[in-house]
């Protein structure tokens, strides 16, 4: 049911494995009206359990955000295996209910109460990553390399951060299809570069100006050259030009592309 909480101790909000996203996307769709009628009644409207997962990804939950845009792509026609999936998705979310988005603050508020929460970060390596500086943002990007079967194209995923809690995030499918790892991840770094901009213009309008440069970990070492090396280099020549911008960003110390490593990149 809905409530069952008794599962793993780790909860995950969509199962991973090439061979369980192959499933997702080679499924036997229902082919009558009948057949997706039957499904509506013996499960639960798909459509709306969709829209209620975007609330929950757009108020705190960054973390089912690429579980969301990968099951939302089923929302016409969707399968037995599509409803099972956005079940686990709300079983990890009940699982999960006292985690959301966390500040730092220099002083504490004694009018708030005091909740315990879990945090969504745990790990101290993670942690230690982080500049502790409540007025510093910085980002973290990554990406897939066209593993959806159907149309190949890569996932970006992008984090940033202010005082220890999460201000902007994306999960989306880039524009083009990627001829390599390298260009997909670059390709995602240059859309972070470009909110990272967006937010660096607000905070200053605020009165938070980002005087150094934003850091951004990237765990792919082929982009994190490129971002250094201020000019295309042969092989990503067929590249589209507006992703160079990352260069001239990085060069005018605006953004700096870190090296981090994968399993620390909470993006």
């Amino acid at each position: 049911g809905w409530d069952d909480t008794t599962e793993q101790h780790n909860p995950i909000p969509m199962r991973n494995g090439t061979a369980y996203q192959a499933q997702l996307e080679s499924a036997t769709l229902p082919s009558t009206p009948e057949e997706r009628l039957r499904l509506h009644n013996d499960n639960f409207n798909y459509r709306q359990a969709i829209s209620e997962a975007i609330y929950a990804m757009t108020a705190a939950r960054a973390d089912i955000a690429y579980a969301v845009i990968k099951l939302s792509q089923y929302s016409n026609n969707p399968a037995k295996i599509h409803y099972q999936a956005v079940r686990h998705l709300f079983k990890y979310l009940a699982l999960t209910k006292s985690r959301g988005v966390h500040y730092w603050r220099k002083h504490p508020v004694p009018d708030l109460p005091v909740i315990s929460a879990e945090p969504c970060i745990s790990h101290s390596e993670i942690l230690d990553t982080i500049p502790r500086k409540p007025h510093r943002i910085h980002a973290y990007v990554d990406s897939d390399w066209g593993s959806d079967r159907t149309h190949r194209r890569s996932v970006t995923g992008l984090v940033v951060m202010l005082a220890g809690g999460v201000i902007a995030y994306k999960s989306k499918y880039q524009a083009t299809i990627a001829l390599s790892s390298t260009e997909a991840e670059f390709t995602a770094a240059s859309e972070a570069g470009k909110t990272i901009l967006y937010l660096r213009s607000i905070l200053h309008e605020l009165g938070f100006s980002q005087y150094l440069p934003t850091i951004l970990w990237e765990d792919n070492s082929g982009a994190l050259h490129m971002a250094n090396a201020q000019q295309p280099t042969r092989r990503t020549r067929h590249m589209d030009t507006k992703y160079f911008a990352l260069q001239d960003w990085v060069e005018s110390d605006q953004i700096e592309v870190a090296q981090i490593g994968t399993a620390n990149n909470i993006s």
